[in-house]
């Protein structure tokens, strides 16, 4: 499936400044940009170097993105001196470098009435290779339009022109100028497929050339992007709605046979033009594989996604829509995501009709609730971690999930980790025999009385329901069973306020054993600094050993431990090992690849990173750890879940939720898993 980033001609809204530009198109959820034109006077040809760094600041503030230039290059008369406009071309390169864009825009040159296209081909290329040679060497990548009136105005030429230039010039795909053309855009597009880089998304109509919104000419875009869908991988959909005839586009097209007939349609204001423009490019979009997705809780997590999509890192699903029960939260999704509606419940948004998924990012007892209205609303659905805060919650969640037919996916993003998925190819592989022991200590999740007064949920049994194995320990939990598996018996001590002034655990240490014998040791804390993340596996012909998730050594034997401990007359024997730093793909997605593998799922029936009734593995052994501490005895998994869920009653009975705290919404989130 391919990935659409959505961009825009943001001149196009009316908008003079980029600041105004900037703010067109976030209201429109467009969250990269081709710039072109600032007003009468200003035009990216023309920019400064200077003045891109100080625009790249503005931008940078705005957390938006600079997808490609829109220059006009290319844009004379094949007869004109190409000096000067090689040399304005090289002072945009550094601008497009300073404003970070990947890509720059430019044409194969006008012609004159009479003139023949076999007589100037040969200076065409000669140009358009000039260009595309430069833009390489600094790092940039040239993508050629079609355009009446030039050299590439039908496929076969554009075809020439890219061939010639041997991989190093793209094209954009502009269907609306292959229809003022006469050209057939589905033949165009099966010419040009392997060199289209992104698409202009504009259409047109055969009979007077009139531009009308996407979907409604003869562009065939629907069916074109339908068919590049195939591709796995980004494409940018740079909208170009020319609905309306705005100030610039004379001085931008004011050469012979350039100027298109463009519909002028009865938009009172170019702002509103832009809008139907957009509407319609999401309308053709949602007809080939769109998702229109909800986010729950706009708090740390909430807000995470939510730039994970502004950042276009999440494909086949756009923000449609927002829940928080404290309105101050929405403050930042009216600012950043104001084309998306807002709900004060999650029940509202559920029952809106304006989403097709959503994520659940809200304090941890309240997951499995919102998962089965969630489900029950005909909706598709990812839980933030952990599942729930007693098993026999999540039981009840999973029973009624498995029942229904969407999808229901668990936000276990560690699992998309490159290390420890090669940890767990390794252990699967069963190569090295079975696993005879597993250490843990996962204490690099250091807080401070700040971080646990920052919320009033926080570190309460009532509202948080635990302590570090609720909260921060969840994905290393589900780790250690996906890889190791689940333990049969468990004993632990899980020590309550022991380095904070909290009623719940920030400091355990957990034991288990395992049906095969093997043992296992897991200690957390959020009261150590510095902290340490060593994972240790050993099996009967290696072990294996994982420093801070992202080093991993193999110390392979010679001879298994089943071999040697019987058979070796030497009663101080070593074994020879090999000692080897083990690859991996690099590949590490985190929060986007557990979206992006949801939205594949719902569309294409690809595998999940993980079901959401997993959930229930790693919450178990959280669960069976507090049972053992608050009784000091062996627990023996499957707990008992009635035992457990009558002893958190009553912890949460007597909880001291806390009122007076400062709410805060952490910015980063890197530290956090």
């Amino acid at each position: 499936m391919a990935h659409f980033i959505y961009s825009a001609f943001c001149d196009e809204s009316g908008e003079a400044t980029i600041g105004g530009q900037m703010a067109a198109c976030k209201k429109n959820g467009i969250t990269h940009m081709e710039l072109r034109g600032f007003g009468k006077s200003l035009n990216i040809n023309n920019l400064s170097v200077e003045q891109a760094k100080e625009m790249k600041e503005e931008i940078d503030r705005e957390g938006m993105k600079v997808a490609s230039i829109g220059s006009g290059y290319g844009k004379i008369n094949i007869k004109e001196d190409f000096v000067p406009h090689f040399e304005a071309f090289k002072n945009t390169v550094a601008v497009a470098k300073t404003l970070e864009a990947k890509y720059i825009r430019i044409f194969s040159f006008y012609f004159s009435e009479g003139d023949s296209y076999e007589e100037y081909r040969d200076e065409v290329i000669r140009r358009v290779k000039a260009m595309t040679d430069y833009a390489v060497s600094e790092g940039l990548i040239c993508c050629h339009e079609n355009e009446k009136g030039i050299y590439g105005d039908n496929a076969e030429r554009c075809l020439d022109i890219l061939k010639a230039c041997e991989g190093k010039l793209k094209a954009v795909f502009d269907p609306a100028n292959f229809v003022q053309c006469g050209v057939d855009t589905l033949k165009a597009y099966d010419l040009l497929e392997d060199y289209i880089e992104y698409f202009h998304i504009k259409d047109a109509l055969y009979e007077n050339s009139d531009v009308v919104p996407a979907g409604e000419g003869d562009g065939n875009v629907e069916e074109i992007l339908k068919r590049f869908d195939k591709h796995k991988k980004a494409v940018i959909l740079s909208l170009e709605p020319h609905l309306k005839v705005f100030e610039g586009l004379g001085k931008l097209e004011a050469v012979v046979n350039s100027v298109r007939k463009i519909k002028v349609n009865s938009y009172p204001s170019h702002a509103e033009s832009f809008k139907a423009a957009a509407d319609a490019m999401y309308g053709v979009v949602n007809k080939i594989h769109h998702i229109r997705f909800g986010i729950i809780g706009m708090g740390n997590m909430g807000t995470s996604h939510a730039k994970s999509f502004l950042a276009g890192k999440i494909r086949g699903m756009r923000i449609t829509a927002v829940a928080d029960s404290t309105p101050e939260k929405l403050l930042w999704s009216k600012e950043n995501l104001p084309w998306a509606k807002a709900f004060t419940s999650a029940e509202e948004l559920m029952e809106s009709g304006e989403v097709d998924a959503v994520i659940i990012c809200t304090p941890h007892y309240s997951h499995p609730e919102l998962v089965m209205k969630a489900l029950k609303n005909g909706l598709h659905v990812v839980s933030e971690k952990p599942a729930g805060v007693y098993t026999k919650q999540v039981r009840e969640m999973n029973e009624f999930a498995e029942k229904q037919d969407k999808t229901f996916a668990m936000m276990f993003n560690q699992r998309t980790n490159c290390v420890y998925r090669r940890i767990k190819e390794i252990v699967d592989s069963k190569k090295y025999g079975e696993i005879r022991r597993v250490n843990w200590i996962i204490t690099d999740w250091y807080r401070t009385q700040a971080y646990y007064n920052s919320g009033g949920w926080r570190a309460t049994w009532v509202g948080e329901g635990g302590g570090v194995l609720l909260n921060q320990s969840p994905h290393q939990l589900d780790l250690w069973q996906w890889i190791c598996g689940m333990p049969s018996k468990v004993r632990a001590f899980c020590h309550e306020g022991k380095w904070h002034d909290v009623e719940i655990e920030d400091d355990v240490t957990i034991y288990a054993e395992y049906p095969n014998g093997a043992t296992g040791v897991f200690v957390t804390s959020t009261g150590d600094f510095p902290g340490s993340n060593r994972l240790e596996i050993t099996m009967d012909k290696a072990k294996l050993v994982c420093e801070k998730g992202e080093k991993i050594t193999l110390f392979e034997l010679s001879e298994s431990l089943t071999e040697n401990i019987p058979n070796c007359e030497n009663g101080f024997a070593s074994i020879p090992y090999q000692e080897i730093e083990v690859e991996t793909d690099g590949i590490n997605d985190q929060h986007p690849g557990v979206l992006n593998a949801f939205s594949d799922h719902i569309l294409y029936g690809t595998p999940l990173v993980a079901e959401g009734t997993e959930g229930i593995n790693g919450l178990m052994i959280s669960n069976a750890a507090h049972l053992s501490s608050w009784t000091n005895e062996t627990v023996i998994l499957p707990i008992d879940e009635d035992k457990f869920y009558s002893l958190l009653k009553e912890k949460a009975a007597s909880s001291k939720a806390k009122e007076d705290v400062v709410s805060k919404v952490t910015e980063d989130m890197s530290s956090t898993f």
